[in-house]
This record gives structure tokens, C-alpha cells and sequence, in this order.
């Protein structure tokens, strides 16, 4: 698995020529808005995105000169994540977002669900966490971190969601969002395996293919070193 420059470019060139960034941002446009006092204790992972929102991103970050930048922090977090928790990799010291204008959906939606569907996906994510610490247990002998396996961003009591935004609303926008995608797939671009990947994973995916980068992030958690 890896992102070459060709397929990069055979991406741009269909994003381009179907319009497909401004199909994006009429899907954002659906989204509420809502008052957020910028705490950022939300951003403190790496969140999934979609191909075209990440063809977006990596769009936003190579015209504003950030792509070096970002690499460095995009590698730092994915190498380091089995070891250590990280912050996203796009957060500032000053609690400002680098790619803000251009942010994918996960973090445009973080607030508008209820507590219940709030503790309900923590829940879910827990248990991909457990599965994975028992992987590398049984692979290789090692547990994942406490701080790794239990993270957890906790329920926002200070957010306030602009307008009631249901389930089905939600469901709604990732259809969207996974049709833009699919357009990809129909053009022999994206393999399918590609799908809804984290943000970190796309960009690392663009320098380093996904065997060596496995490699690599595993021997660090042999050696617990960051």
C-alpha cells in the first residue's frame, strides 16, 4: 500500500476536471455550526478521513509551504502512537489547528453527538484497542501502554451545537462523503483496501509503503524507544 506520485497526480487531475472540492464543501455546508471555547482537548488523535478530504488537506498543505512541517509530525506520530499517546499531529502549541479551513468531517462533527453516542463509539473504540494490544501480545510478546489502549477524549460540556443534528443526518453526510470517494475507485485510482483511512496514515503512505512503515513503527515499540 502506498501513495506514488502518480496516483497523487491522477487524483488531482479528477478532482479537477469532476469539481469535486466544491461538491466536498457542499457536504460540509450541512453540517451545524456551533460555539466552541477552542480547548482543544478533542484534538488529541488522529482522526479518519476520506480520500478526497485528504486530497484536500494535502492540497491546502503544499500551497501554504507546510509540507515539510507536517511530514515531521506526521512521522513522529505514527511511529511513536504504539508507544506513547499522541496529539494530533496537526495541533499547535497554542492550541490552534494547522489545517483548520480544510479540517475533515470527523472534527467539523465532534460535539453534535449526544452523550450516549459519545460514550457508545468510546466503547467501541476501546474494544479495537483492546483487540490490538492483544495482537501485538500475541505477535510479539508486548502490551501497548495503558495511556495507549485507554485514551479517552472525554464528552464536551462546553459545546454548543448551533442546531439539533441527528443520527441519520450524520449517516447521511458519510454516504456523501464515501460516494465522492467511490469516484476514485470507479477510475482504478484508490484501492479499495484504501478506504476511510486516519489522517496520519495518508500522509505517511505517500513517503514510506505500508510494509516498511509497519516495520519500523513495530521495531520502535520492541524497543520502547521514542
Amino acid at each position: 500500500m502506498e501513495i506514488t506520485k502518480e496516483m497523487l497526480s491522477e487524483s488531482m487531475d479528477l478532482v479537477k476536471s469532476h469539481n469535486l472540492i466544491s461538491d466536498l464543501n457542499k457536504v460540509y455546508k450541512t453540517i451545524p455550526s456551533g460555539k466552541c471555547k477552542a480547548c482543544a482537548k478533542c484534538c488529541h488523535e488522529s482522526v479518519h478521513a476520506f480520500y478526497i478530504e485528504f486530497l484536500n488537506i494535502y492540497d491546502y498543505v503544499v500551497k501554504n509551504d507546510m509540507l515539510d512541517m507536517v511530514m515531521d509530525r506526521v512521522e513522529n506520530h505514527y511511529f511513536n502512537e504504539l508507544i506513547k499517546h499522541q496529539a494530533c499531529p496537526f495541533l499547535n502549541k497554542d492550541n490552534s489547528c494547522m489545517i483548520y479551513p480544510v479540517r475533515p468531517y470527523v472534527c467539523r462533527l465532534f460535539g453534535h453527538d449526544s452523550r450516549q453516542a459519545h460514550e457508545e463509539n468510546y466503547q467501541n473504540v476501546l474494544k479495537q484497542n483492546q483487540e490490538a494490544d492483544k495482537y501485538f501480545f500475541e505477535t510479539y510478546g508486548l502490551h501497548l501502554s495503558d495511556d495507549v489502549v485507554y485514551h479517552k477524549i472525554e464528552f464536551c460540556e462546553d459545546f454548543e451545537p448551533g442546531s439539533q443534528f441527528s443520527h441519520n443526518e450524520k449517516m447521511t453526510i458519510i454516504d456523501d462523503l464515501f460516494m465522492l470517494d467511490t469516484k476514485f475507485l470507479m477510475d482504478d485510482i484508490l484501492p479499495e483496501d484504501m478506504l476511510n483511512m486516519s489522517i496520519t496514515n495518508w500522509f505517511i503512505y505517500t513517503k514510506y509503503d505500508e510494509d516498511y512503515a509497519s516495520e519500523e513503527r513495530i521495531g520502535r515499540l520492541t524497543n520502547g524507544k521514542i
